[in-house]
């Protein structure tokens, strides 16, 4: 019995250590940069081939803490927040290419310093066929840490009967309303609560009666972008550091790596994204 109790206790020493150095290893990644390339690709008769049919009321919207590669970062606002950086899956890009059936919406290769999940914000994607003044993708992704690392996608890819969106307005189920894209406002607002986004942050200034764009020479927003279909990606996955991740779909596939940098000397990478004066 003694024995037993024993080998229990060595169990429960060993299973402590572990969750130590799991947490270890998290406290060590957050705040720490790393490097993201992403490809986002569609096939033309994914859906066809599927058993999946496409969604017909999705939820499309963009949760209130965001960046995008215009994004200028707090500690040097002269620089991208989302730095770029070069390509190292071209040679895979381009064999989607070569494929017959696939077109490559988006890649981009960046640095981010990876934040807590609650402290994590949306990168928000674009790529693809113009849609009047959308883009065929658009979504965005998030990539987080907490004992591990995480990415949460939220892709949607919109096509169009034809003719346009405008006779779909004509009837009476004008098709799926697709929300705008938030972008970084044309004049920085000071904010004293970091990491939260003032209204300004979409480009809107709202109150109880008026809704007013700040876009380049409009009182109000632009209206509403309606799609005949559209293919919605929301994943969730686990991570491992430098390895190559396919997130896979009838319509949409996704290729993501995400790499460790060797920060230089006087480097810092301790920096969070500022998100409240953007």
């Amino acid at each position: 019995m003694t024995n037993i109790k024993r080998r229990f206790r060595h169990l429960g020493s060993a299973l402590l250590l572990a969750l130590c150095a799991s947490g270890a290893e998290a406290a060590s990644y957050a705040g720490t940069q790393f490097e993201i390339e992403l490809v986002v690709f569609s096939r033309e008769d994914g859906m066809k081939q599927s058993r999946e049919s496409w969604p017909a009321a999705p939820r499309l919207e963009y949760a209130d803490r965001w960046v995008d590669f215009d994004t200028p970062s707090s500690s040097d606002p002269t620089l991208p927040a989302l730095l770029p950086a070069a390509n190292q899956l071209g040679n895979k890009a381009d064999a989607l290419r070569r494929s017959s059936g696939y077109q490559v919406l988006f890649h981009k290769t960046w640095r981010q310093v990876l934040q807590e999940g609650r402290y994590a914000p949306q990168v928000l994607i674009t790529g693809g066929q113009p849609l009047q003044d959308h883009h065929a993708l658009e979504g965005s992704i998030t990539v987080s840490v907490s004992r591990y690392l995480h990415l949460s996608t939220d892709l949607w890819l919109s096509e169009l009967d034809a003719p346009a969106s405008a006779s779909l307005a004509q009837t009476s189920t004008p098709g799926i309303q697709v929300p705008r894209q938030p972008k970084t406002p044309l004049r920085p607002q000071e904010s004293e609560e970091p990491m939260t986004l003032s209204s300004a942050n979409s480009g809107y200034s709202t109150s109880a009666d008026t809704a007013t764009f700040y876009g380049e020479g409009e009182s109000l927003g632009p209206a509403p972008f309606f799609a005949s279909r559209v293919a919605v990606l929301q994943e969730e996955r686990r991570l491992r550091s430098g390895e190559l991740h396919y997130i896979d779909h009838p319509k949409l596939g996704v290729l993501i790596e995400v790499r460790t940098v060797n920060a230089q000397p006087g480097e810092d990478t301790e920096e969070s994204l500022d998100l409240s004066g953007q």
